[in-house]
């Protein structure tokens, strides 16, 4: 008997963007910010289309991350708002359709260091909701049995979010390979799906999975909607997280399902009233201050935002500057940028944008490739520390007994050691492994 699922991830609820937002501006009144709504809005629209699909799916799948915190950088937990959003959504959806829900846990919407789950206390408020959470996922390795779930039609199997790097200090990697291929294998000849969160990029994939025969895998972590395999692929998230998201498809999957044959994959993608604008700027050799941010001006109005503020088509704007110029400094720049943002986000001004941030590229020659992957979140974000670095020394009178590589050295290994990319503690022998 074939089977029809909708699987959706990465809706992110409880996002808010706070790097050059226009200052109180609000969808509900001290309640939600506007850009946060976004993801709101667009969680309340994929289950009111999957509503109306028809032939109507079995079951609807989630791939993780369905609240943005916390997470490893952020221990918060989501805005109420955001709960209240997935609880009132949720039952809606399963009142009026009766579809089941299936949500496993990501990274985002995890607690480091407590073994307890926001989606535990979501299901006790939503009958019908099925959760499988990380602690589901370590007592089902302990005591040796399944993490599934079973419907009429259709076997689901769930791989909620775990570190490769817990796994391996755990001396688990073994032990979880042989938990999925003891215990998570199809018993019936029926459609059987796994979901799971993870990517090979951040090694979190585990490649036992694939091995299992699964009729379809439904994964989540990578924000673009995408093929993985003949039978696997990424849902994508339902709004823009980052600005490098503004050239993604983004929605929903349908997929239909027969047992021992491919699995047929119809996208479904949502239109979006609010713009997210991420475009280059080029600095030239004779630019100066006053130039480049003329040439803004001129971009803001070429691309249609200077017009009177519409909150809901008002635009989110990021510029990235390339290149030098031998008549301004970075810093130069970045404080006529500020005053530029805070014109352009007053609230009388005539711009019709909600967000305007930036970047600075010092040199020509490197190219700015955003993050691909969309764990990494912070309006800190490090895109090149040893080009931001040396940048930085430039803007400072610096004693010349001081050796600018020596102390970029010592900048760029601090951060390594601070987000995790190195382990174990700062040392001279650490500044000199790679030499």
């Amino acid at each position: 008997m074939p089977a029809r699922i909708a699987h959706i991830s990465d809706t992110h609820l409880g996002s808010r963007p706070v790097t050059g937002v226009r200052h109180n501006i609000w969808a509900e009144e001290m309640k939600t910010q506007l850009l946060e709504n976004d993801f709101y809005e667009r969680f309340a629209e994929i289950f009111d289309k999957i509503a109306e699909i028809d032939p109507p799916v079995n079951v609807v799948i989630h791939s993780g991350d369905l609240y943005n915190s916390p997470w490893e950088n952020n221990p918060s937990q989501p805005p109420l708002h955001a709960q209240i959003t997935a609880i009132k959504v949720l039952q809606k959806f399963i009142e009026n359709t009766g579809i089941p829900v299936v949500i496993i846990e990501g990274n985002h919407g995890l607690f480091k260091f407590y073994e307890v789950s926001l989606l535990e206390s979501l299901k006790l408020s939503v009958p019908g909701l099925m959760v499988a959470t990380q602690q589901d996922l370590k007592k089902a390795i302990r005591d040796s049995t399944p993490l599934e779930f079973s419907f009429e039609n259709l076997d689901v199997f769930c791989f909620p979010f775990i570190d490769s790097a817990v796994l391996r200090s755990s001396n688990m990697i073994d032990i979880y390979d042989d938990w999925i291929t003891t215990y998570q294998k199809r018993e019936r000849l029926r459609p059987t799906v796994a979901v799971t969160h993870g990517m090979k990029l951040d090694d979190t994939l585990y490649s036992a999975i694939f091995s299992m025969g699964y009729d379809y895998i439904a994964l989540g972590h990578d924000h673009r909607q995408a093929k993985h395999t003949s039978n696997a692929w990424y849902a994508g998230s339902p709004e823009r997280w980052r600005f490098d998201e503004t050239s993604y498809k983004k929605g929903f999957l349908i997929v239909d399902i027969e047992a021992g044959k491919d699995p047929n994959i119809t996208p479904h993608h949502l239109e979006f009233k609010r713009p997210v604008l991420n475009n280059k700027i080029a600095i030239t050799e004779d630019d100066t201050v006053e130039s480049v941010v003329e040439r803004v001006e001129d971009w803001f109005s070429t691309n249609g935002l200077v017009v009177d503020w519409d909150p809901v088509t008002a635009a989110r704007v990021r510029l990235v500057f390339e290149g030098n110029s031998k008549r301004l400094t970075g810093f130069d720049l970045g404080i006529a940028l500020e005053n530029s943002r805070q014109k352009v986000l007053s609230h009388n001004s005539k711009y019709n944008v909600a967000q305007f941030i930036w970047d600075l590229r010092q040199s020509s020659e490197v190219e700015y490739t955003a993050a691909s992957y969309p764990e990494i979140e912070s309006k800190y974000l490090i895109e090149d520390p040893e080009a931001d670095f040396k940048g930085y020394l430039e803007t400072l009178e610096i004693d010349p007994n001081f050796d600018v590589e020596t102390l970029t050295k010592i900048a760029v290994t601090s951060l390594e050691f601070a987000v995790g990319k190195r382990e174990g503690k700062m040392t001279s022998d650490a500044l000199q492994e790679d030499e």
